[in-house]
């Protein structure tokens, strides 16, 4: 496709005295705009002869300059070009590291098999290729899935800067999504069998001083940890984020403010508005937060770190915000050692929702408590523990009638 350029101005060259030098005029077609910062993209050429002649020069110029940039546009591959949007995303300050990074990483995917090819030529036909070729090397269905909608954003960006008519994805069916992980709820028994674990192991001594209090303070972190997100149903980046100053030891309450971003360990706001929250605090999680607030200060006290309001709720051994990759890593063994049923952290505020509902809780409530953006995304999620209360429901209107 050619790139439209506007005709090219032509305006008088001024002299060193700021007067017009007779005879002299720049020619400036504008060639698109950067994409960065908004601003146009000139070409300037100075030119000798008359107005007239001027004019005829200026048009001459913009065909010459659209000629070569067609043919660059011609000769971009995928490769340049994706390196480009990926460039464009980052400087534009809008889209978090997390995403740029799972961007880069998906780019990469597609450069296997797109890297050198010429944007141009990327047609229907190649890109049903490419997920046959992403299938035979053993790529996911779930990869493919991400990696295309990527693919399809990259190729809207060639529509829109005309180098490209039409999105060849638009024609493509994406692969196949398959079903994602599928939540876990433990039962009221495996719940009592996690907290008993949990219970050993913060009761577990170690015989050398030296050790002692570091390991035991980590045990102790790791499980006010899975604790917390089981007691409130918060996230994983929502309990790591939390900050003294968002424990109310005095409402019983808990202020969700911020959440740890997992790619550069730093605090950001929730993606929504209802994210922002507050959480009310049973007795008993009200009692293991303040006596692990305890053990915190005087352990990082031996740090020469002093516990303030900023201080992280859950710390690593150096007193900062524990990783996410930490404490994923530690649950997996954790649960290995204790022979425990396998699940994801995540699948403790599935359980924490589960048992609320069937135990009767108004479901707007558990709706507000998980910061879902709306109440449908609750029923939706937790359609499994409704169905339940209908049995009961049902049977209750079976015993009356029959």
């Amino acid at each position: 496709m050619k790139k439209h350029i506007k005709p090219a101005s032509v305006s008088q060259v001024k002299n060193c005295h700021g007067t017009p030098a007779k005879g002299s005029w720049r020619l400036t077609p504008t060639i698109g705009t950067d994409p960065i910062t908004k601003k146009p993209i000139r070409k300037y050429r100075t030119f000798h002869g008359t107005k007239t002649e001027a004019k005829q020069a200026a048009i001459d110029f913009a065909c010459e300059v659209e000629s070569g940039l067609n043919v660059d546009l011609e000769r971009l591959t995928f490769g340049e070009y994706a390196a480009q949007w990926i460039a464009e995303r980052e400087a534009s300050g809008t889209f978090a590291a997390t995403t740029i990074k799972r961007n880069k990483e998906l780019v990469e995917h597609l450069n296997t098999y797109l890297r050198g090819v010429r944007i141009s030529d990327i047609d229907a036909p190649t890109i049903r290729n490419l997920y046959i070729y992403m299938t035979q090397d053993g790529v996911g269905h779930p990869t493919q899935n991400k990696a295309s909608v990527v693919l399809k954003q990259i190729m809207r960006q060639a529509v829109i800067n005309g180098i490209i008519l039409t999105n060849p994805c638009d024609l493509v069916k994406p692969p196949k999504q398959e079903k994602s992980t599928v939540s876990i709820s433990l039962d009221k028994s495996e719940v009592a069998a996690l907290c008993k674990a949990l219970d050993k192991l913060e009761t577990k001594r170690y015989p050398h001083a030296r050790e002692a209090c570091q390991k035991e303070t980590a045990n102790k972190a790791h499980a006010t940890a899975v604790r917390l997100i089981l007691a409130t149903g918060l996230r994983q980046g929502e309990a790591l984020g939390l900050t003294r100053n968002d424990v109310d030891f005095d409402n019983a309450m808990l202020y969700v403010r911020h959440t740890l971003d997992r790619a550069t360990g730093k605090l950001k706001k929730p993606k929504t508005d209802s994210g922002v929250r507050i959480v009310a605090l049973d007795e008993a999680t009200l009692l293991m937060l303040g006596s692990w607030k305890a053990a915190q200060r005087s352990y990082l006290n031996s740090l020469g770190i002093e516990q303030g309001n900023d201080t992280p709720v859950i710390t690593s051994e150096a007193g900062t915000h524990m990783e996410g990759n930490n404490l994923y890593h530690w649950w997996s063994r954790f649960l290995k050692a204790n022979n425990l049923k396998k699940c994801r952290l995540h699948d403790l505020r599935h359980t924490h929702a589960t048992l609320l509902i069937s135990s009767g809780t108004n479901i707007k409530a558990v709706s507000a408590r998980l910061g879902h953006a709306n109440i449908g995304i609750t029923l939706d999620l937790y359609a499994h523990a409704q169905m339940e209360d209908d049995r009961k429901a049902a049977s209750v209107i079976g015993s009356i009638m029959y």
